[in-house]
C-alpha cells in the first residue's frame, strides 16, 4: 500500500527569452502557375507556344505569367523555349502516385520562450501555467547554470526547434511543414521560479525506502530522466537531530495519544513501525469510531480529503464553534511547503461562520527573532493563504510534535519520526479524534502550555501593537476559550 508522507513544491529557476527567428514554410502556388509547372515537369523542355496554346492565353498573358515564374527562379527561358530550373525540379514530391510541386518561403517570427536553467530545457505550456507559489523551496543550481544564458538559449532553440513547435507551441509538425531557417536575435527578458510539486511516499512492503515522484503527469513526461530530483535532494539534505525516546515522551504527555503507545517498546525504546503500518493498511489501528490512526502529513492527499469530508459533516452540528489553531513542529523547513497546505486551510476555514470573532486560522510557528518572522511570513502568509501567525520559543509537545486543533470539533496530533533516509522528510504518525474527551484534554494542555512564560513570543507582531490587538489576545486565546456546546 502506498502512503504519501509529504508534499513539497520546489522552485525551479527559469528565464524567459525573446527570440527573433526566421522559418521556411510551404508556399502554395497560384493554380495557373502550379499547372504550368506540372505540365513542364511532365513534358520537359518546351516551346512557349505550347503553354500559350494549352492554356488558351493571349501573348500578353503568357508573357506575364512566364516572367513571374522566371523571377521566382522556377523556369529557365532561352530562344523561345522554357524548362524547369534545378530548384523547381528538386521541390517535387510523390503524393499518392502523382508528382506534385512543394515550394517554400521564409517568414520572420517572434516568440517568448521559457528555459529552465539546470539543463536549459524548454518549458511546455503545461508547466508554465502552474503559477508562482511563495511556499516553494528554491532549487540550488551550480554557478555555471547562470552564465552565457543568451548563447545557451540560442543553441537550445536551434537544436530543439521541432520540440518547440510540437510541445511548446502545440503545432502539428507533420501536416504543417516548417523548418528553422536562422535565428536573428536572442535576448533574456526576466527571471521567474516555477513551482514543481513533488510527493514523498513509502510502501508498506518497504517502509524504510523513501520514494519520490512528480505529482503532475506532465512533469513526468517532461523530466523523463528525473534529473531534477538530484537538486531537490540537495535542497533538503539537512535534517535536525532527533531523540525518539524524548520526543515520544514529550508527545504523549501533551497529546494523550491512545494509539501510538500500543506500538512503543520500552525495552528497545523504539516503535514497531512495520506492525503499525500493517495495521494501518489493514484498517485495524482504530482506537474507536471517533479516534483513528493517521500516517503522513495532514495535507497529504488522503488525509486532506478525509479531514475535509468529515468536517463538512460535523460543522452543521456545531454551530457555536469556529476557528483553528495549528501548532507546527520545531523544524518546519519542509513542513507546509506546498500549495496543498493552503488548500487544506482554505477548505476548513470556508466552513467557519465569519460573523464570529473566533473564525480565524492561527499558525503557531517556531520563531526566535524578527528577521526569522519576516522569512516565515513570506512562506505561510501570502497571496494564497492569510492565517494569523504567532511565534513559539518552545514547541508544544516537543520539537517533533504537531497539533491541529478545532476546539469542540476535532484534534489531530502527529509525532514526526526520523527516517533512515538522509533527506529531511519525516514519518508522521499519530491520531485524529472527534471524541470530546480527547479534544478537551489537548485543549487544556495547550492552554497550560500557552500560559507558561517564554513559550510564545510577539516577533510576528507589528511594532507597538496594542495588547488587545495581538494574535495571542485577539484570536489564539479566544479560540481556545470557546465553551463546549
Amino acid at each position: 500500500m502506498k502512503i504519501q508522507l509529504n508534499r513539497i513544491s520546489f522552485g525551479l529557476p527559469t528565464k524567459a527569452f525573446f527570440i527573433d527567428y526566421t522559418v521556411s514554410q510551404k508556399r502554395q502556388l497560384p493554380v495557373v502557375k502550379e499547372f504550368i509547372i506540372r505540365v513542364l515537369h511532365s513534358v520537359g523542355k518546351s516551346p512557349v507556344s505550347l503553354i500559350q496554346d494549352y492554356f488558351g492565353f493571349t501573348a500578353a498573358e503568357t508573357l506575364a505569367v512566364l516572367d513571374d515564374l522566371k523571377e521566382e527562379s522556377l523556369i529557365k527561358w532561352s530562344d523561345n523555349e522554357i524548362e524547369l530550373t534545378a530548384h523547381a525540379l528538386e521541390n517535387f514530391e510523390e503524393v499518392e502516385g502523382n508528382m506534385l510541386p512543394r515550394f517554400f518561403e521564409v517568414v520572420d517570427k517572434i516568440d517568448n520562450v521559457f528555459f529552465e536553467l539546470s539543463e536549459f530545457r524548454m518549458l511546455p505550456k503545461t508547466v508554465q501555467r502552474s503559477g508562482i507559489n511563495s511556499t516553494s523551496i528554491s532549487l540550488p543550481l551550480p554557478d555555471e547554470c547562470y552564465s552565457k544564458l543568451n548563447d545557451k538559449a540560442m543553441s537550445a532553440f536551434d537544436s530543439n526547434f521541432e520540440h518547440f513547435r510540437e510541445v511548446v507551441k502545440g503545432e502539428d509538425i507533420y501536416s504543417e511543414r516548417e523548418e528553422l531557417y536562422k535565428i536573428n536575435h536572442v535576448n533574456g527578458k526576466y527571471d521567474l521560479s516555477i513551482p514543481i510539486p513533488v510527493e514523498y511516499y513509502i510502501d508498506t512492503d518497504a517502509p524504510d525506502v523513501l520514494q519520490t515522484a512528480y505529482e503532475d503527469s506532465n512533469l513526468d513526461e517532461w523530466d523523463i530522466n528525473k534529473s531534477l530530483f538530484n537538486y531537490m535532494d540537495s535542497a533538503i539534505n539537512t535534517k535536525p537531530y532527533s531523540d525518539v525516546t524524548r520526543d515520544f515522551s514529550d508527545y504523549i504527555s501533551a497529546t494523550d495519544d491512545p494509539i501510538l503507545t500500543q506500538y512503543w517498546n520500552d525495552k528497545t525504546n523504539s516503535f514497531n513501525i512495520e506492525l503499525l503500518l500493517k495495521h494501518y493498511a489493514d484498517g485495524m489501528a482504530h482506537h474507536s469510531k471517533d479516534t483513528q490512526l493517521i500516517v503522513g502529513n495532514l495535507y497529504s492527499d488522503f488525509n486532506s480529503q478525509a479531514l475535509t469530508e468529515k468536517l463538512k459533516e460535523i460543522f452543521p452540528k456545531k454551530p457555536k464553534s469556529s476557528g483553528l489553531i495549528w501548532l507546527s513542529k520545531g523544524d518546519n523547513s519542509t513542513w507546509g511547503r506546498t500549495s496543498e497546505f493552503g488548500a487544506l486551510l482554505e477548505s476548513i476555514t470556508s466552513l467557519f461562520d465569519n460573523r464570529k470573532k473566533t473564525s480565524k486560522a492561527v499558525l503557531a510557528l517556531p520563531c526566535s527573532s524578527v528577521s526569522e518572522a519576516i522569512e516565515q511570513r513570506k512562506v505561510y502568509r501570502n497571496r494564497d493563504i492569510a492565517p494569523a501567525l504567532i511565534g513559539c520559543e518552545k514547541q508544544f509537545g516537543g520539537e517533533n510534535c504537531e497539533v491541529l486543533l478545532l476546539p469542540n470539533i476535532m484534534v489531530a496530533c502527529l509525532l514526526h519520526l526520523p527516517m533512515t533516509d538522509e533527506r529531511n522528510i519525516s514519518l508522521p504518525v499519530g491520531y485524529v479524534s472527534f471524541a470530546p474527551e480527547l479534544i478537551e484534554s489537548v485543549t487544556s494542555n495547550i492552554v497550560r502550555w500557552a500560559s507558561s512564560d517564554n513559550n510564545l513570543n510577539a516577533f510576528f507582531e507589528k511594532r507597538n501593537t496594542p495588547p488587545d490587538d495581538t494574535v495571542l489576545y485577539k484570536y489564539f486565546s479566544k479560540i481556545l476559550a470557546q465553551e463546549q456546546k
